[in-house]
């Protein structure tokens, strides 16, 4: 029976993950007809990495009601895994970003296309201007054509000079310079390099570099302020550059999952070669600035830089002539109803975000436990929710606009991803919004069912009495009687009806999963973010408990199981210390169960303070003799002692954000208290554990252990 259980979970794993998920999108519009070139990826767990392929729509527009007509889906063609590739605005080239590696050294080539043909191409390595080019997933990732179509801005890391010296492998006595100068310590010294943390080890510095299509040479932009680090840009015409930059003092934070570093707005004229600082807030996280069309206004999103890691953001507006800022949406503290919106909940601005008619932005945002697609008029300060027709169960997410052309992300727990088109109505109309399907397939609704169950707190927040959670049950229609409750990470994200995969394979296999969006989750209000800090081990888990005890009621399971990572791995490890007799088993990825040991090993320190106390301070200190007791009582494993669950742990080696020691930690207090446990360690893995082998690997080892510790049957 175990066997077959194994067999099964392993071919339901691989089919799955065999399913693509939309990375981007090009949209060409002639006429009366659209052609869509999306770009895909999915799971090879043979060759463990993600793959890229390419699908092509064409489509037939009805210009009476804006409604399309699909023509042919071509079939999926391979396509090569470039970092960077971008079409020029007069849609006549192509620029390209690829890696190759030459006698085991990795190269990056820049190369431009033009009528399916290279026309130029770069070795930038060789060329020794800089170090690698920043991913397009990067918080400084940026790679974009002037408006002219003939010069390239991007981010890339600065050359690293630091390399491994020693005062005995040194010349030291032929270098008559170098003794004269005196400076031995300083030119021989082996001195650490402060990076960005988490998935940005190597990363340091950033620089600007300019590739002129003309000289066909690259250029280094020298005059920014030392201090700072670039990061998104966007061009002035084809002759100026607007980006955000973080500062880099005292030292650097980690930044992935963190919109909360302080950063200012800089001015680089390029004919002038001068740099000017647009912004001088000094305790504000700006990001992801966008100029409009016309390059009349600029527009950025802000929030305070402090606090919890995730919150509600402000966006703002420059005129560029005049340089006055406004405040086209604040933050919003608590939605009236759940239908009204939750205030702006969003990392970045698309690169194409603007109208034609530069009056709306449209972006995406967590909104109420959905993602969605919002427009903001920037006059009347409107802003209209763009999910008509959308069911409630559903996740609509932006990906790319051309000539008010969007196209969309659409997906659920029951339907993996898939593109929707729909043309952005006239100003004042937008809540007409008319979405059309690209295609139907790949619908899971036959395996599970999705349904939404909104909580009152048993205990209210004396301070956010108005405060309520909410949870997404996806019942297996051929369940067992084992209910997995599932905790976000985070702690200030959301689930958001997006289609994951784990998921998938646990209703699949006949489990119904509890996804839990508790208080402190984003996309509610900023109040909800808030109440959290110095909250966690207790509202939190009184949250997924209440949750817990009233689907295991109401729907008559016999187990609860849990399951979560990084602060649902921690909420994980607190349930089983504070609820010993409930759950049957727990699995628990890159969990946080030892506040006070983290502090001091943790790339986001500043995290474990705010979250564990409740401390919001801008230039906040480690090392105070009275902060690790109240930390440790905030941990898992102050309840150590009382934890009867089989737990099984899984860990990245090269996680910097939860780092490995706290999974170990955990695993050895409940080794020496005979509970039943087993930790997985993953040597090239980080935080997120998704190398295709690994994250196939953790479900498998999770869904064997529920097997091991529960009695199950069929309901």
């Amino acid at each position: 029976m175990f066997n077959n259980f194994f067999e099964k979970a392993l071919l339901t794993t691989r089919s799955v993950y065999n399913f693509g998920s939309p990375n981007d999108c090009g949209l060409n519009i002639f006429e009366n007809h659209i052609v869509l070139e999306s770009i895909w990826s999915q799971n090879d767990f043979e060759r463990n990495e993600r793959i890229k392929f390419q699908r092509t729509f064409f489509f037939q527009i009805n210009f009476v009601n804006h409604t399309i007509n699909l023509i042919n889906i071509s079939n999926s063609l391979p396509i090569r895994n470039d970092i960077w590739n971008i079409k020029s605005p007069d849609s006549s080239l192509n620029a390209l970003i690829s890696n190759y590696k030459e006698n085991c050294e990795e190269n990056q080539f820049l190369e431009i296309w033009q009528s399916e043909r290279c026309i130029h191409n770069i070795n930038l390595t060789k060329l020794n201007k800089h170090s690698k080019i920043y991913e397009n997933t990067s918080c400084f990732g940026s790679f974009k054509w002037s408006s002219n179509s003939k010069k390239i801005a991007y981010i890339a890391e600065a050359k690293n000079t630091n390399t491994e010296k020693s005062f005995f492998s040194a010349k030291i006595g032929d270098d008559e310079k170098s003794m004269n100068e005196n400076n031995y310590e300083e030119k021989y010294s082996n001195n650490y390099r402060d990076e960005w943390g988490e998935q940005y080890v190597g990363k340091a510095q950033s620089i600007i570099a300019i590739y002129d299509l003309e000289s066909n040479d690259v250029k280094i932009l020298d005059n920014i302020p030392i201090g700072f680090a670039p990061g998104k840009l966007s061009w002035y015409k084809s002759y100026g550059i607007v980006f955000h930059a973080y500062y880099t003092k005292p030292y650097r934070l980690g930044l992935i999952y963190c919109p909360i570093r302080k950063s200012e707005l800089f001015y680089y004229d390029i004919l002038e070669n001068k740099c000017v600082q647009l912004t001088n807030f000094q305790n504000e996280n700006v990001r992801s600035p966008q100029f409009s069309n016309d390059f009349e206004n600029l527009v950025w999103l802000q929030n305070q830089a402090r606090g919890p890691h995730f919150q509600c953001s402000k966006l703002m507006m420059m005129n560029w002539t005049t340089k006055s800022i406004i405040t086209i949406v604040d933050i919003v503290d608590q939605p009236n109803t759940i239908k009204d919106f939750p205030g702006i909940f969003s990392i970045s601005l698309n690169d194409k975000c603007w109208s034609l008619d530069n009056k709306r932005i449209i972006l995406n945002s967590q909104f109420n436990g959905r993602n969605r697609i919002i427009s903001i008029d920037i006059d009347s300060k409107v802003i209209t929710n763009l999910s008509n027709g959308i069911e409630q169960e559903y996740s609509l997410g932006f990906l790319k606009m051309e000539k008010d052309w969007i196209c969309g992300v659409l997906q659920s727990y029951t339907h993996v991803p898939q593109l929707v088109l729909a043309k952005l109505p006239n100003k004042n109309n937008e809540q007409k919004i008319n979405w059309n399907l690209t295609s139907t397939d790949n619908n899971l609704s036959n395996l599970a069912t999705t349904k939404i169950l909104d909580f009152t707190p048993k205990i209210p927040d004396p301070k956010f009495p108005c405060l309520n959670f909410q949870s997404f049950f996806v019942q297996a229609t051929k369940r067992n009687d084992t209910l997995v409750v599932f905790p976000h990470g985070g702690p200030h994200s959301a689930f958001g009806c997006e289609f994951s995969p784990h998921v998938a394979i646990m209703y699949s296999l006949g489990y119904s999963i509890l996804l839990i969006n508790y208080r402190g989750s984003s996309g509610f209000g900023q109040n909800s973010i808030d109440s959290l800090p110095g909250k966690i081990g207790t509202n939190d888990v009184k949250d997924c408990q209440q949750a817990a005890e009233f689907v295991m009621s109401q729907y008559k399971f016999k187990n609860a199981v849990l399951y979560g990572g990084s602060h649902g791995g921690y909420l994980t490890t607190q349930l089983i210390g504070q609820f010993p007799d409930f759950y049957s088993a727990a699995a628990a990825r890159n969990p946080v169960t030892n506040l006070e040991s983290m502090l001091y090993t943790t790339d986001i320190p500043d995290w474990v303070l705010v979250e564990g106390l409740g401390e919001y301070d801008y230039d906040f200190k480690i090392g105070s003799r009275s902060i690790p007791r109240e930390l440790f009582e905030k941990s898992p494993i102050c309840h150590v002692d009382k934890v009867k669950t089989p737990t099984l742990l899984m860990m990245g080696k090269v996680d910097l954000r939860v780092p490995c020691s706290q999974s170990i930690e955990f695993y050895k207090a409940l080794r020496s208290r005979d509970v039943p446990v087993k930790l997985l360690s993953y040597k090239e893995d980080n935080h997120p554990l998704e190398k295709p082998q690994t994250t196939g690997d953790c479900i498998i080892n999770t869904l064997l252990w529920y097997e091991k510790y529960t009695n199950k049957g069929c309901i």
